[in-house]
């Protein structure tokens, strides 16, 4: 090799790492800009799930998924209020996030392989982490899912417990009839008349439906579960800003659940942490909230107007609500479960 080559090539490495290692700019993101034209965020939300997204008389939402939506438009616009529910079916989600009819979903949506790779969306991360099981009459004797045979159980159609259902019973050798219904209510009210001898769901979507119930207190859910559902915001495919952001705003609020950082506690800990991960997940240093194209007080402001991720749970779903749930593997990893979050590096 010449020594002009040399020269050559030794520059063309130098470029190389030097670009390397400079930061990438994220493109415009046409979703943030529509929301800042609108005033509001557009969130697709569950029909009405009591812990997760559901409506009181008057029209106001609340639950973890709800919470969620509320964090993402504390983060991009400031105000935690400025959120429009849209309640979508099982079937209607995909549709309505596909036409841009909404800016994301958050509705207890399981995380699959099929979703993602054929249906244009992506997965944000994990919120919730669910286990199908079944919610049958106390009375009838059922202990676990392999007291169901030639049971008859309702379930929404398209939605993975169907299908999950359908394999578990079936690679056991076990008669169960599925009756499949349009949407979550349809079936579990059925369920609720004696059409059907049994429900599947997640634990969580079932204790939200038990509250439903003419009599809650005369069923029985199982404790044994036939599936992982990791379950998590989701996005259009495109649009990379936007899932950025959607993405770190989960993180934000598992991140500060970890920091100790709370909505009590978030003016004390910007203005005096020591922890370099801490201020920089509340804007006073590293300027991240500009890398995504918003004020470096995104977290700050989702984290004191809607709390950390344990704060939301404990409302939602934990034991300060009516489901009374424990946080089992949606307790943090450093706490005995398995919820964790990337690094504000």
């Amino acid at each position: 090799m010449t020594h002009l080559a040399r020269g050559a090539l030794g520059a063309a490495l130098l470029a190389f790492g030097a670009g390397a290692a400079g930061a990438q700019q994220l493109a415009p993101s046409p979703t943030l800009d529509a929301i800042r034209a609108r005033g509001h965020v557009e969130c697709g939300v569950h029909l009405g799930l009591p812990g997760f997204s559901f409506a009181n008389d008057k029209g106001e939402w609340t639950g973890l998924d709800v919470d969620f939506c509320r964090a993402v438009a504390a983060a991009v616009l400031g105000d935690a209020n400025k959120v429009r529910y849209t309640p979508t079916s099982v079937q209607q989600r995909w549709p309505v996030l596909q036409s841009g009819q909404v800016d994301l979903l958050s509705r207890n949506t399981t995380i699959t392989f099929s979703r993602n790779v054929t249906l244009g969306v992506n997965f944000q991360g994990i919120n919730f982490y669910e286990g199908q099981t079944f919610i049958v009459r106390t009375a009838s004797g059922a202990k676990k899912p392999a007291d169901l045979e030639n049971a008859s159980i309702c379930v929404a159609a398209g939605s993975t417990e169907e299908r999950t259902a359908a394999d578990f019973f079936r690679e056991r050798n076990i008669k169960v009839t599925i009756i499949n219904f349009q949407k979550n209510d349809d079936a579990i009210a059925a369920y609720d008349a004696g059409r059907c001898d049994s429900y599947t769901a997640g634990i969580g979507a079932l204790a939200g439906q038990r509250i439903k119930l003419k009599t809650p207190g005369e069923h029985f859910i199982m404790t044994e579960t036939i599936s992982n559902d990791p379950q998590g915001p989701v996005t259009r495919w495109g649009d990379e800003r936007w899932q950025a952001v959607v993405r770190w705003v989960l993180n934000g609020m598992i991140a500060a659940e970890y920091l100790g950082v709370t909505s009590k506690n978030v003016d004390d800990m910007r203005a005096n942490s020591k922890s370099a991960e801490i201020r920089r997940l509340l804007g006073a240093d590293g300027g991240f909230g500009a890398m995504l194209g918003l004020s470096n007080d995104w977290m700050f402001n989702a984290i004191k107007q809607v709390g950390n991720y344990g704060e939301s749970y404990e409302r939602t779903v934990g034991k300060g609500s009516p489901l009374g749930l424990e946080r089992g593997q949606n307790q943090l990893w450093t706490r005995g479960g398995i919820l964790f979050t990337s690094p504000f590096q």
